[in-house]
């Protein structure tokens, strides 16, 4: 529909905007819209924060587990069967969050969304960007990450329902949103096809003596040797460090804002827009800096930031001294959601990307199920959340050279990409390394 409402505009920047759509979607109504019914599902049941952090863990790790499967889904069946499936799946786990009764109910109903979440998240709009995109992967994939970004700020609206409402009925105005925005959103997002009429990247490049040429053919690193590349081994260890901290604020962000710093959840919501907001400028920044630099440089800086943001929320008296690390911690959370997976496209291409992605996500998502949990459980030991911060500051603090230890698989990167282009020229297509190309500006 929008391609024919929009016939000037290159494609995959639809695709762009239509992935961005559906993972605020995603991300306003689980990952950090449950926040807001965090204190309130330990108020009515008696929980403890152990027991209802290692919920969210579970979401994490099964999320994580269905990564994989679903990666392997997109590049069999593409993107948009796939995030249509997830989004019907997540708006029912969330419908049937409104009714549970024990304890048992929510853990079985955070499976069925996490699994919903997986296949109508980022990773699949990621796996459809990085067939559209090549110069630009990095700068294309931080757009649509904003849509995560802005779904943070509908936390103060979700916030309101909770409080007007309360949490089942806010739940069942979120699924409905859920399901007719986001099929909508669906039917917008598909791979590239390979005879698509429109230049990669939306514009057209030329070699030295002036003569047009198309980036190099559709080529990746079969998975099961790319799993085994240094890089692959560094980056799945420091994103693992990563999101044991980064996953352990979005989580308790707002429990700990009400419980330690004594706030109320509008301003603990208003605080989460704040974090949203200044992730949106790292998202933004580190993902057109990641097209010009070195994308692993990219992450280890903005992973810098986050354990400054840490450090200061072990330390805060106050909630002004709280928001300080917010502004610390935001940008670096930010800014390594799009510059992972452009960095996983450009060490192995794009032909196996949504396998190699899940896996990828399989890996990362143990940390962001460790942290909540361990967190959790010293904040029930010690009565705040100091110790917590503390930790999750050191964890972080891990993948700062693993970072800097991810190097390329640059023999493979490029027999793999001359096999690509061997093939495309037994078909009679153009080909060219876009990488030595001058863009028609």
């Amino acid at each position: 529909m929008l391609r024919r409402m929009f016939p000037g505009v290159y494609e995959g920047w639809l695709v762009v905007g239509s992935s961005a759509f559906t993972v605020l979607l995603i991300g306003a109504s689980f990952f950090y819209g449950f926040g807001t019914i965090f204190n309130e599902v330990i108020a009515e049941f008696g929980w403890s924060v152990a027991a209802t952090s290692l919920a969210f863990s579970l979401r994490s790790e099964v999320g994580g587990l269905a990564a994989p499967f679903v990666g392997t889904l997109i590049d069999r069946l593409g993107a948009r069967k796939v995030i249509l499936g997830g989004i019907v799946l997540s708006a029912i786990g969330v419908f049937l969050m409104s009714a549970i009764q024990e304890i048992w109910h929510f853990y079985a109903v955070m499976i069925v969304i996490a699994f919903g979440a997986s296949a109508a998240g980022g990773q699949v709009g990621l796996a459809a960007i990085a067939t559209w995109f090549e110069v630009r992967r990095a700068s294309a994939m931080s757009v649509m990450t904003l849509g995560g970004g802005l779904g943070g700020l509908l936390v103060v609206a979700i916030a309101w329902l909770v409080e007007a409402f309360g949490w089942r009925e806010a739940l069942r105005v979120l699924a409905l949103v859920m399901l007719t925005a986001g099929i909508l959103a669906g039917f917008q997002i598909r791979s590239r096809p390979d005879d698509h009429h429109q230049p990669m990247d939306g514009r057209r490049y030329y070699d030295a003596v002036g003569g047009e040429v198309a980036p190099v053919a559709k080529w990746g690193i079969p998975w099961r040797i790319a799993i085994r590349t240094r890089g692959a081994i560094f980056l799945s260890f420091a994103m693992i460090a990563l999101a044991f901290g980064t996953t352990s604020v979005v989580v308790l962000q707002i429990p700990y804002l009400e419980s330690d710093l004594g706030v109320s959840k509008s301003v603990a919501g208003l605080a989460v827009t704040l974090l949203t907001v200044v992730s949106i400028v790292g998202r933004l920044g580190f993902g057109i800096l990641a097209d010009r630099y070195s994308k692993r440089l990219m992450l280890a800086v903005s992973t810098v930031l986050v354990v400054l943001g840490l450090l200061v929320f072990a330390v805060a008296d106050s909630f002004a001294v709280a928001l300080v690390g917010i502004v610390l911690f935001a940008p670096g959370f930010g800014g390594s959601i799009p510059v992972r997976p452009a960095l996983l496209a450009d060490y192995f291409g794009t032909k196996y990307f949504g396998t190699i992605n899940g896996l990828g996500a399989l890996v990362m998502t143990t940390g962001g199920a460790l942290g909540p949990w361990v967190a959790g459980l010293l904040v029930d030991g010690t009565g705040s959340y100091t110790a917590a911060w503390w930790l999750s500051a050191g964890v972080t603090a891990l993948a700062i050279p693993l970072f800097l230890l991810t190097t390329p698989p640059t023999d493979l990167v490029a027999h793999y990409r001359e096999e690509a282009r061997r093939e495309a020229a037994e078909k009679g297509g153009a080909v060219g390394e876009v990488h030595t190309l001058i863009a028609d500006r």
